[in-house]
């Protein structure tokens, strides 16, 4: 039987954040269809009626979670932009951010990636069109690098942001915050390594 939820003052933003992450737990343990509304209140330790006061249905909470994800790597991606004036400090800091996001992200990539298709609707569509754009900040950084003469002029700078994309968000799957490798040395390893696979002399940005 599901423990009674404790007493408690009613904080609007904590009551949220509660059930979010209990969301995000399950969710990534479970799949979304595998996870009940009632599963989701028990593991916050909220009721039933808790979950349905801040939200409709289950897919809005999916979208927050997707959105945290998304949202978090395009500002990262504009700050690149912003901070730094060559497209390879763009690109190194680009790399190093993204990856570091996906390892501090990794249970919201998990799920972004394996629940994706049970979005339907404007909500999907909103979701994948942030996702159209952040890759597509990451291939104009690559074409500006060609053309400036800073990266190898036979790239295609398609392929090129679509592999090196691939590269720092797959660390999400293998990286164990117990393992022997810290999240910053793999983020900097990555970012050297997108470096050479462009071409670019390494960048002088100070990456942490």
């Amino acid at each position: 039987m599901p423990r009674k939820p404790p007493e408690r003052s009613y904080d609007p933003d904590e009551t949220r954040r509660l059930l979010i992450a209990a969301a995000l737990e399950l969710f990534a343990e479970k799949g979304f269809r595998g996870t009940s509304v009632q599963e989701v209140a028990d593991a916050a330790g909220l009721t039933k009626g808790a979950f349905y006061h801040h939200f409709r249905t289950k897919d809005d909470v999916l979208h927050l979670i997707h959105d945290e994800f998304i949202d978090r790597a395009l500002d990262s991606q504009e700050r690149a932009l912003a901070d730094y004036s060559s497209p390879s400090e763009q690109l190194a800091k680009m790399a190093f951010d993204t990856t570091r996001i996906c390892i501090d992200y990794q249970k919201h990539v998990r799920v972004f990636f394996q629940e994706i298709g049970v979005l339907t609707g404007d909500i999907r569509e909103a979701i994948l069109e942030k996702r159209r754009r952040s890759t597509a900040l990451f291939e104009q950084t690559v074409r500006r690098g060609v053309e400036a003469g800073e990266f190898d002029r036979h790239l295609d700078p398609t392929v090129a942001a679509l592999g090196l994309l691939g590269m720092w968000v797959w660390s999400y799957q293998w990286f164990r915050p117990t393992g022997p490798r810290e999240a910053n040395e793999v983020a900097r390893q990555f970012a050297t390594m997108t470096m050479n696979s462009v071409g670019a002399r390494h960048s002088t940005v100070v990456l942490s």
